[in-house]
């Protein structure tokens, strides 16, 4: 199930690309943010789907890195993300001819600038914080709770409150750069202080799935006494 969503998804963000009226094309942070992270969640879930599915308590059993498992498929997520990101970028400058946006600096934070050929690195730098943080917060959540449903109403509930809230519930931790140049106003620097905090939370996050698999205490099963 959770390797078929995430393809028809896909699927279906590619018909909207294609069919959407070249004279008034979405805004490039659609695909590149708001789009994004049902598919991220999406994904993060199929990857852990077959340990969750009960496989984890035979590798568990084995003599591999429980850590090093994790941080492969973290890896292959990160990976997705930026082929992900360079897709929708080049079909985008070539349906559209260029890529007109608004981008933070980390160098100069306060406004984002305006930019009508935006390179996708540096769209990737300005996401790559709350990109993070989702992957990581779901596969917390999976982990400590062996639970898929737990992931993903996490995810998508965090992500529906930030687009519904257009960020105001927790502007520090917004998920989405155009809600911060929305709050910016009355808090100055705020993009620099949301991609720390994003990155922070993440690396924390970072910590505590590393543990929670390498407890492999946890993933073994044991059977009561009589």
């Amino acid at each position: 199930m959770w390797g078929i969503m995430p393809f028809l998804y896909l699927l279906m963000l590619a018909v909207t690309f294609f069919t959407a009226d070249p004279e008034y094309p979405n805004n490039p942070l659609f695909y590149a943010e708001t789009a994004f992270y049902p598919l991220l969640i999406m994904l993060t879930i199929g990857m852990f789907q077959r340990e969750l599915g009960g496989a984890m308590e035979i590798f568990a059993t084995f003599p591999i890195s429980m850590k090093g498992m994790v941080l492969r498929k973290i890896g292959l997520l990160a990976l997705f993300t930026v082929l992900y990101q360079i897709s929708w970028h080049t079909a985008y400058r070539a349906k559209f001819s260029t890529v007109s946006t608004l981008v933070f600096s980390y160098g100069s934070p306060g406004k984002p600038q305006p930019q009508t050929d935006t390179g996708i690195s540096s769209l990737l730098l300005q996401q790559l914080p709350a990109h993070l943080f989702m992957c990581l917060l779901v596969i917390s959540l999976l982990l400590l709770t062996k639970k898929i449903y737990t992931g993903l109403l996490a995810g998508l509930g965090i992500w529906m409150l930030d687009m519904l809230s257009h960020g105001s519930w927790m502007p520090y931790l917004t998920l989405h750069t155009s809600f911060i140049e929305e709050h910016s106003r009355d808090l100055p620097g705020l993009f620099l202080i949301n991609r720390l905090l994003l990155a922070a939370a993440a690396c924390l996050l970072l910590a505590l799935t590393l543990f929670v698999a390498a407890n492999r205490s946890r993933w073994i099963g044991h059977e009561e006494e009589e």
